[in-house]
């Protein structure tokens, strides 16, 4: 740039407008101060208004820079917290555009931008073809994937999304993908019947009902093209979704698992990313193995508070059934569903044995009262009982020092009084004695009456409370009852699995109310028709359980015949209509070497065989 000089050149017109005057001395552009003073002073020669744009205009044409606009910095944090965070994806355009922010990165935030509005115009919500492969993914029967745990899943998935449609697309379509990719065997029964299990469908019992086994319709198979790409994108996405997912526990493992997931989006050559992938694994199994680890830690320690509370309790009756139903839960993988139920049913059991507790405590304080005053009371007679004494040995003196009869008789009025008035007070201390024996028995009696309570209280938590049945809980302790039983005597146990027929159609059709007051009838005809000692549970939905002790393969088959045709012949009334509920069964003998696990297992495989041979039926498992 050429030199600056200062002053006016002799011949000029001070009113002349030059783009630039000549200056008789050079400012040196590396002083701010210097430059700011030549700025105002050339405002004033040129005769330029004075406003911000025109001084840093002419400011950086002194300077030799380039003029740039301020980052808005603050503006633009106050854009990036109202940005919303839906889902994982949203999550991570907000956090890059933050980064952009705190960096005054103008081009990284316009591909941000970019990238957040190209997402948005891609974006097809298209429901119809998620319900359609949900619904014939949910007809379809997998090993170890039951319709009851798929409902579970679905309603994690439901209440976890709440009312953003754009979440509960995103978590269906992952639901969807965990269902299809379900690396087990189908059941047997799928099209063609197995040959293993052609007597067992010759054994079905029953007509069948008059509904048609559904259709699972499969999606379109994709191009050989674009199946790389849509491996590549999902890939990526699991890595923005793993991301979000450990940042609170390990931001290190995080970070890397996003710009991997940019890595795998923008690169030509996956090949090349095998190193990375590694070492992410590595690290991955490494936090698994940390949370499993610490995961079991606090586990132990629940355990330890639990057994200390237990030893602290001098009578720790009505506490038996929180104790042992808490132990259990943390026996067991953690479910978020399963934990908000036992917290609710756990939490009015409480709230009802506290109220038991403070009626237990009144009556036991009554009984205490009335000890301390019959202890008063016997001592009160004690006290009259030994001034008699000493009236009497008194009148006794009294006799003995007698001259004549007429002294003899004062003395004995006086002990004919002293015996009425012992006699009186020997009559209320009996009296009040024989209340009192009256208010301890009642006492005793409601203490016994609330101890009762708070047993009977405690073994709630067993039993479903919609049915009134033994829950899983219940379930699996008469199962480890019955199990040691039949080993000890060498005598049969049966286990017979029924699911209701088209119980989600009464739920669509009817409404869950409806649904949940068949499960109660069908409950209350199945107790019914057994024997006493027989078990009924809730297994999960609309599945029961019924565990039959000394009884053989062929009888316990009966005899869920024999409950299918109770539950005919019994209506049951939705809304003055009548609807006939059915069911279908699978029923197993267990074997001596057999676990539970196991045996229920096969009677839902059975189960499955009767579904699948029309509904309505019962099938023995070999």
């Amino acid at each position: 740039m050429p030199p600056i000089w200062r002053g006016n050149p002799a011949g000029r017109r001070m009113n002349q407008r030059a783009p630039f005057p000549r200056r008789a001395k050079m400012i040196d552009t590396s002083q701010p101060s210097d430059v700011a003073r030549e700025t105002l002073r050339q405002l004033a020669l040129r005769r330029i208004a004075p406003t911000p744009d025109n001084y840093r205009s002419l400011y950086h044409e002194i300077a030799g820079s380039i003029a740039e606009d301020v980052f808005p910095e603050r503006a633009l944090k106050l854009i990036a917290a109202a940005l919303p965070r839906n889902n994982h994806e949203s999550l991570r355009l907000v956090r890059d555009f933050e980064a952009s922010v705190a960096q005054s990165d103008w081009a990284a935030m316009r591909a941000v931008l970019i990238e957040g509005f190209t997402r948005n115009e891609q974006l097809d919500l298209n429901w119809g073809t998620l319900l359609r492969d949900l619904i014939a993914e949910w007809d379809r029967r997998q090993a170890g994937l039951t319709q009851a745990r798929k409902r579970e899943m679905l309603d994690r998935v439901l209440n976890a999304s709440g009312n953003n449609p754009e979440k509960l697309h995103e978590r269906l379509q992952g639901l969807l993908r965990s269902w299809s990719r379900n690396d087990e065997e189908e059941l047997p029964g799928n099209g063609a019947a197995a040959p293993g299990h052609a007597p067992a469908a010759a054994a079905a019992v029953a007509a069948p009902a008059d509904v048609a086994a559904p259709v699972m319709e499969l999606a379109p198979a994709a191009t050989p093209g674009s199946t790389d790409q849509a491996f590549a994108d999902m890939l990526a996405t699991l890595l923005a979704s793993l991301a979000s997912q450990v940042r609170p526990a390990d931001p290190e493992l995080a970070s890397e698992a996003e710009a991997l997931s940019s890595a795998i989006r923008g690169a030509s050559a996956p090949q090349s990313l095998r190193e990375r992938l590694d070492r992410l694994r590595a690290s991955l199994d490494w936090t698994a193995e940390d949370q499993h680890a610490l995961r079991d830690a606090l586990q132990r320690v629940l355990h330890l508070i639990l057994d200390n509370i237990s030893q602290l309790v001098v009578d720790d009756r009505w506490l038996q059934g929180q104790l042992a139903l808490m132990g259990e839960m943390f026996d067991h993988p953690l479910d978020i569903r399963i934990l908000g139920e036992l917290e609710t049913r756990l939490r009015d059991v409480i709230n009802r044995q506290g109220a038991l507790k403070h009626e237990l405590s009144e009556a036991q304080a009554r009984l205490k009262e009335m000890l301390a005053r019959f202890v008063d009371r016997l001592s009160d007679f004690s006290e009259s009982t030994g001034e008699y004494h000493d009236k009497i040995e008194k009148c006794a003196e009294r006799i003995a020092d007698a001259a004549d009869i007429g002294e003899l008789t004062d003395v004995i009025a006086e002990v004919m009084r002293e015996t009425r008035t012992v006699q009186e007070s020997t009559r209320r201390s009996r009296q009040e004695l024989d209340e009192l024996r009256t208010r301890v028995n009642d006492a005793n009696g409601e203490i016994t009456r609330l101890q009762i309570e708070l047993e009977q209280t405690s073994e709630l938590i067993r039993h479903d409370p919609l049915t009134g049945v033994l829950n899983r809980k219940g379930l699996d302790e008469a199962l480890a009852r019955e199990t040691a039983l039949a080993q000890r005597r060498g005598s049969a146990l049966c286990i017979g699995l029924l699911d209701v027929d088209n119980f989600k159609l009464i739920n669509d059709q009817h409404g869950h109310q409806t649904g949940d007051e068949a499960l109660q009838h069908l409950s209350e005809v199945v107790r019914e028709n057994v024997r006493p000692q027989d078990s009924v549970a809730r297994y999960g939905g609309e599945e029961f359980v019924i565990l039959l002790p000394d009884t053989q393969l062929d009888s316990a088959v009966n005899t869920l015949v024999r409950l299918q045709r109770a539950l005919t012949k019994r209506f049951f009334l939705a809304r003055q209509q009548k609807l006939l509920i059915t069911f279908s069964a699978g029923v197993v003998e267990m074997h001596a070497d057999e676990t539970p696990e196991s045996a229920i297992d096969r009677a839902d495989k059975a189960m499955y065989i009767a579904k699948r041979s029309g509904k309505n039926r019962v099938v023995a498992a070999p």
